[in-house]
């Protein structure tokens, strides 16, 4: 056992945190990943299902390609293309990811819209954790809250009176019919 600990001591390392990568190497990734999608798409034109994924799309005169699927454009409000041909898509995508590689302003949009989803994802967290909340009250609690709308609701039923004195007729329930047996 301690020839085991002398051996890998000296190599040990901090675990990667989730989430350490840049939001330019998560967005290489992703370009990484439509460009998958491109192959297999090239492989079988027919077969191909994974629309809802890419990037790309076919349309009248070859194919629309956005930036992604996120609120980004490249500048300049460009954010997506026709191109004719899948050589060209491969080509928008090339220079997609050395445009995030190099150009800051792009670089801070992505972050910014990381921040954006980041927050969003934060505020449905809160929400849905609020809601469970709500769903573990005791039944007792519910009991006390059930009983003082009983009790609220009696006064409730004396007519209004406006401000010239005289009676306002309650809406309320209609009384149940009475159901005669034979």
């Amino acid at each position: 056992m301690t020839d085991f600990l002398e051996k890998w001591s000296s190599k040990k390392a901090d675990k990667p945190r989730a989430g350490a990568k840049t939001v330019i190497d998560t967005f290489r990734a992703r370009i990484a990943e439509q460009k998958a999608y491109l192959e297999e798409y090239e492989r079988d034109v027919d077969g191909f299902s994974k629309w809802r994924s890419t990037w790309f799309q076919r349309v009248p005169g070859g194919f629309g390609v956005t930036v992604g699927r996120d609120a980004v454009n490249a500048g300049k409000g460009l954010s997506y293309v026709v191109v004719e041909t899948l050589k060209d898509v491969a080509e928008f995508l090339d220079d997609l990811a050395h445009h995030a590689q190099s150009d800051t302003g792009f670089q801070q949009a992505l972050e910014n819209n990381r921040q954006r989803r980041a927050a969003l994802l934060n505020a449905g967290k809160a929400g849905a954790s609020a809601a469970a909340s709500k769903a573990a009250k005791p039944a007792a609690t519910k009991a006390v809250a059930t009983k003082t709308v009983a009790t609220k609701a009696a006064p409730a039923k004396a007519a209004a009176v406006t401000a010239d004195g005289e009676a306002k007729p309650k809406r309320g329930r209609k009384a149940k019919a009475e159901t005669t047996t034979n």
